[in-house]
């Protein structure tokens, strides 16, 4: 594993593109959220592969790895997000209750229970 970290300007704009994608999901809902901020993210990756300088270049590796890794998780997160959203669109109206309502329903058993 790398053991460069990402510069400070690339872990300063993966913050900030989080919190700007946080603000957009209470606003536009998680769909657009995500695809706005990874519109973002890809623009944090360099357009040329050519890495600069020995000096600069585990600098440069690491900001990458860093941006990657931002793009697989929030992926990943569209992806949970986007079928939890179906399954439960997909089920009978009468099945789709909030998790509170099921701990209520859950609640009122076990005190009629004993």
């Amino acid at each position: 594993m790398n053991a460069q970290a990402a510069t400070a300007e690339v872990i300063d704009a993966l913050a900030s593109i989080e919190m700007q994608r946080k603000e957009r999901e209470k606003e536009s809902g998680v769909p657009a959220s995500c695809s706005w901020a990874l519109g973002k993210l890809h623009e944090l990756l360099p357009r040329q592969r050519e890495l600069p300088g020995n000096v600069e270049s585990t600098a440069f590796r690491a900001n990458i790895a860093a941006a990657n890794l931002a793009i697989g998780r929030l992926r990943e997160f569209a992806q949970v997000t986007g079928q939890r959203a179906t399954l439960k669109k997909d089920r009978p109206w009468h099945q789709q209750k909030s998790w509170r309502d099921a701990q209520k329903r859950s609640a009122g058993n076990r005190a009629q229970g004993r």
